[in-house]
């Protein structure tokens, strides 16, 4: 994984998430030493994506079978 360095500010936003999701986020982010920020970065960029190929419909269809 690439270094990019930002030349304009980044946002922060609360995001709330229950106990279970948290627990697993914080999971992966201590087994793949990815910090939490930039796996929520990786996640969002990811479904944005998702959204734009095959639509909003779609992607909360296969998200709700998972």
């Amino acid at each position: 994984m690439s270094h990019q360095f930002v030349t304009t500010p980044q946002i922060q936003f609360p995001l709330r998430l229950d106990s279970n999701l948290h627990h697993e986020f914080r999971s992966v982010s201590h087994r793949t030493r990815i910090p939490m920020s930039t796996l929520g970065r990786i996640s969002i960029t990811k479904l944005l994506h998702e959204i734009e190929l095959k639509g909003i419909t779609k992607v909360l269809d296969e998200m709700e079978s998972v």
